[in-house]
């Protein structure tokens, strides 16, 4: 998605500047049971609403590699790989690291069945904003959440994410979503190790 920028003519209300304009809406950090930090609403929220940016540094591949090698199997990853496929059958990708730098975006956790799904949206530049939109209707309340993976609506798994030996699941983290469809693992993209 491209919004309108400083290129166009038309004005700051203009309906094609959203996720621009920044977080609108009241959201609390809170210390969940099992998953750390999480983020939840105080408001009610409608489907399609812009709900947050996922912000953070934009790395690299070999730097995104670097850091992701560096982890101790206890510390949680914030980094983001995010691939666009072009119609010239080249796949673009944007990491995004908010450990050291970031928003509240950084304390989404995983669902199998989010009520948020992410949309790269440039306004700008060609790097992308990491957008989160909601899913369906928000309760105030409710903990927000997206797929880790990037599918969304419980989209058919890829040959690729289907393909996990049994190595890969012992250095896997278990997902405590606790949803009907949970995978017990978060997703996985052994690609940066």
């Amino acid at each position: 998605i491209f919004e309108c920028n400083a290129l166009c003519r038309c004005g700051e209300s203009c309906q094609n500047r959203v996720v621009q304009r920044g977080l609108q809406l009241r959201l609390e950090v809170f210390k969940t049971a099992k998953k750390g930090w999480g983020l939840r609403t105080l408001e009610f929220i409608a489907k399609g609403r812009f709900v947050c940016e996922y912000a953070g540094e934009v790395l690299g591949f070999n730097e995104a590699c670097r850091r992701i090698q560096a982890q101790k199997p206890q510390d949680s990853n914030y980094i983001i790989a995010v691939r666009e496929h072009l119609h010239s059958g080249q796949v673009m990708e944007t990491f995004v690291d908010p450990t050291y730098i970031g928003n509240v975006g950084r304390f989404l956790n995983h669902s199998c069945e989010p009520n948020l799904f992410m949309v790269p949206v440039r306004v700008d530049s060609m790097v992308p904003k990491l957008a989160l939109f909601a899913a369906r209707d928000i309760a105030a309340g409710e903990e927000l959440s997206y797929d880790y993976s990037g599918r969304f609506c419980n989209s058919p798994l890829t040959s690729r994410e289907q393909q996990t030996s049994e190595e890969d699941n012992r250095v896997r983290k278990p997902c405590y979503c606790g949803s009907r469809a949970c995978a017990s693992f978060l997703p996985w993209d052994g690609s940066l190790f």
